[in-house]
């Protein structure tokens, strides 16, 4: 993988993560509204996809 690629999967990993966990926060302190998709299991979703980009960005790391 390459140096820009392998960044670029780093900040998006990063961004997911930050992303939901303050929506699971915001799901956890906000009433529920009657919306189509809770705000709490979007968050969970976004941690999810967070972890997984995570993962590969891990996976892309050249060998010691």
């Amino acid at each position: 993988m390459n140096a820009t690629l392998r960044t670029a999967l780093g900040w998006v990993a990063a961004v997911l993560l930050n992303v939901g966990v303050f929506l699971v926060v915001a799901g956890l302190i906000l009433p529920r509204t009657g919306g189509d998709a809770p705000v709490l299991g979007v968050g969970a979703a976004l941690c999810v996809v967070g972890v997984v980009a995570g993962a590969g960005w891990l996976a892309g790391r050249p060998p010691r």
